[in-house]
């Protein structure tokens, strides 16, 4: 199965998990998203994982399902495997992000700092490969990058910034590495 799909499915049982807890009250939610608090403080540094996927917001959920489906339109996960690690990795780096740039009391959760940095790895990608920009995923990074931090969502720059920023790196680092073994 292509990755961008697997990804739009973990995304999904996050939301599906983040619902359940959400709608029974449960202290556990507290344990699944991210808690600057509960990481700088008691080292809940599995917070930085499990709150890309877990969501209680049927609005984030809905809009990273999108952002997803809009990625796997214009590259069909042909970056494989690469895909995974570059979600997971953006993720993580927009969660460490969002723990150094917001105050300890602040709760993140959502894939969105994954999806950037998958939406950015492929954009770089291109135009290092091609010496030209794909003119419609630039538009839809920035206007999403834009929009989504101008829009009264309560979304998390910080995560958006570190997922894009690994993304362009990891563009950058794997296209030197192609370029040393000549399969670029």
């Amino acid at each position: 199965m292509k990755a961008t799909i697997v990804i739009m499915i973990l995304v999904t049982l996050g939301y599906i998990v983040g619902q359940i807890l959400s709608f029974n009250n449960s202290p556990l939610l507290y344990y699944l998203i991210q808690v600057n608090y509960l990481v700088l403080k008691y080292g809940f540094y599995w917070q930085l994982i499990t709150s890309i996927f877990v969501t209680p917001s049927a609005i984030d959920w809905l809009f990273n399902t999108i952002a997803l489906y809009f990625i796997y339109w214009l590259y069909r996960s042909r970056a494989g495997k690469i895909e995974y690690m570059v979600f997971l990795l953006a993720g993580v780096i927009g969660n460490i992000f969002s723990l150094l740039f917001y105050p300890p009391l602040t709760a993140s959760a959502g894939a969105s700092g994954g999806i950037f940095g998958v939406f950015a790895y492929y954009a770089v990608t291109d135009y290092l490969r091609d010496k030209e920009t794909n003119e419609i995923a630039i538009v839809l990074l920035i206007a999403t990058f834009i929009l989504s931090d101008i829009l009264p969502l309560n979304v998390d720059i910080w995560a958006h910034v570190g997922g894009i920023l690994t993304g362009i790196l990891l563009s950058l680092l794997f296209f030197k590495l192609n370029m040393t073994r000549g399969k670029v």
